[in-house]
């Protein structure tokens, strides 16, 4: 952890023992005050604040609170066992939690919430922190006019809810089984950031073989849906394997963006001067750096400006690509056709871009995404890792020029059915509306 986050944790700590001492001075009208919460977390012991061997790179409170914040969950309170140290975390955007200690023999969210019943909020979510959740499950759950757990199988509860303190106090400990069920199979999979669906999840990450299945679910919930066949059989493992090693240090999305656009920059200048298998790897390199930075952003809920403006970058190196080339090959052969299909391959990438966003505006969905054939076709429509991957077959096989014209008719053929595809999708719409 970083001196500033061990300063903010700190600060955090300090916070939580002068809510403690407050409660403590002012126990005669305790039981008269309802926390003013939003949210009720019970916290089990030290293990879910803890971050060593927690899936993500985020201690399982962390997580909980950085998904409150995206939820616009401003106020929280924290149920905490007598005997208990209190949670060492930096609450970020949220208020300094209230915390109410609770018995030693609550060791789950539903005796908690019955020993501090006299407590609560007349609505409020409910979570126990030992769960990895899904911020889907805790928006649909916020706000329910009857108390509602959330249910894996539709039939067993899990200690995530919206909890009304009338249900509370008129059942104790027994709420959940007296409460709505909210199935997570009734939620929509689908997740516009992915472009494509994955089920919401609720899971348990304390044994080592939880641990290991909430890693598969979190990296399945990272992970673009559509993807081109370069992207699913080679980007994703070494993505993967680089974001289990990078999530647990203080390496940040915005750093590997910055690497990422560094050595794009070394790519062009190598494919400038003719370097083209040395490029051509580097290339490779790029492909993956560029997953990386946005797995790791959504992995640990840290997206930013600079990696919302990513796709700037990518639409400008990647044309730096293609227009280096096409300055190789024209200065290696002086044959003036070179300039002309890096032209071509550049424009195509602008065109490819437009119809794909005027699709999404007319639709709300890629174009991707639209039918079976368009998502079969998305394994092999021309890009910057389609294109890399004949680049390598055709440097290294001694037809580089060839490689390179490969590249710009297949960009031609991928502009024509993408634009086919979208009249037909836009006149579709329009016939219905």
């Amino acid at each position: 952890m970083t001196r500033l986050g061990v300063a903010a944790t700190s600060r955090s700590v300090r916070a939580l023992d002068e809510a403690v001492r407050v409660e403590d001075d002012e126990s005669d009208d305790v039981a008269a005050r309802a926390v003013d919460a939003a949210v009720v977390i019970f916290v089990p012991g030290p293990e879910v604040w803890r971050r060593v061997g927690t899936p993500g790179g985020l201690s399982l409170l962390e997580r909980l609170l950085r998904q409150l914040r995206t939820l616009d969950i401003g106020a929280a309170a924290l149920l905490v066992p007598h005997g208990h140290p209190l949670p060492e975390v930096a609450f970020g955007g949220l208020a300094t939690p209230e915390v109410l200690r609770v018995p030693t023999e609550a060791v789950d969210l539903a005796t908690a919430l019955a020993a501090t019943a006299h407590r609560l909020p007349r609505g409020s979510l409910a979570v126990s922190a030992d769960r990895l959740v899904d911020r889907r499950v805790l928006r649909t759950l916020v706000g329910r006019d009857a108390t509602t757990f959330a249910s894996v199988d539709g039939h067993d509860v899990e200690p995530v809810g919206w909890v009304l303190a009338e249900d509370v106090r008129r059942w104790g400990a027994a709420v959940g089984t007296h409460s709505e069920r909210l199935p997570l199979a009734s939620l929509d999979p689908y997740i516009p950031e992915l472009r494509g669906a994955v089920a919401p999840y609720v899971i348990r990450a304390g044994a080592p073989e939880e641990r290991r299945l909430a890693w598969r679910v979190l990296l399945d919930h990272v992970q673009k849906q559509a993807l081109d066949l370069p992207g699913q059989y080679f980007d994703t493992p070494f993505e993967n394997f680089l974001v289990r090693r990078l999530a647990p240090t203080t390496v940040t999305p915005n750093q590997i963006t910055l690497l990422t656009l560094v050595v794009a920059g070394v790519v062009a200048a190598l494919f400038a001067h003719g370097w083209l298998r040395i490029g051509v790897m580097l290339a490779l390199v790029v492909g993956v750096l560029d997953g990386v930075d946005g797995k790791l952003a959504r992995l640990k809920l840290a997206t930013s400006k600079l990696g919302e403006l990513e796709h700037v970058g990518d639409f400008f190196y990647e044309n730096a690509w293609y227009l280096s080339l096409a300055s190789h090959f024209h200065g290696a052969t002086a044959e003036p056709r070179y300039w002309l299909a890096g032209c071509v391959l550049v424009a195509c990438d602008l065109a490819d871009s437009l119809l794909y966003l005027g699709v999404q505006r007319c639709t709300g969905r890629m174009l991707d995404e639209l039918s079976a054939f368009d998502r079969r076709f998305r394994a092999v429509a021309g890009r910057r890792n389609v294109y890399v991957a004949i680049f390598v077959v055709g440097f290294f096989s001694g037809h580089a020029s060839g490689a390179f014209l490969t590249a710009v008719g297949w960009a031609i053929v991928t502009v024509a059915v993408h634009a086919f595809r979208a009249l037909t999708v836009v006149t579709a719409a329009r016939s219905t509306t």
